[in-house]
């Protein structure tokens, strides 16, 4: 029974020392080295990620340059960000802030 075993196809290919080899240099590179495929596919996500943050806030430095420009030229634009934003009234104004409820 041992011997129609170790005779079959099956056992010729996994006693050939090239294979041996090349399965153990397949799963050393996989896991165990320190530039392993695992540690590779994190670091090319992790830089992915990082590129899709920079372009935002690329996007978002020039919207905000947009509007610095905006309210630096416009008096009246500089005035309603103001009230806006920060609550800004004259001297003879009143100011009600109305705070809509949630649907719940």
């Amino acid at each position: 029974m041992w011997k129609k075993f170790t005779d079959s196809a099956f056992w010729r290919i996994i006693k050939n020392k090239f294979l041996i080899v090349t399965l153990a240099f397949v799963v050393w590179i996989t896991f165990f080295d320190s530039n392993s495929l695992i540690k590779c596919s994190r670091v090319v996500s992790s830089i992915n990620k990082q590129e899709k943050e920079k372009r935002y806030y690329k996007d978002e430095i020039k919207a905000t340059e947009e509007k610095l420009l905006e309210l630096s030229s416009n008096k009246d634009s500089l005035e309603k960000f103001a009230r806006e934003q920060y609550i800004f009234h004259k001297d003879s104004e009143d100011v009600y802030i109305v705070v809509k409820k949630k649907a719940e």
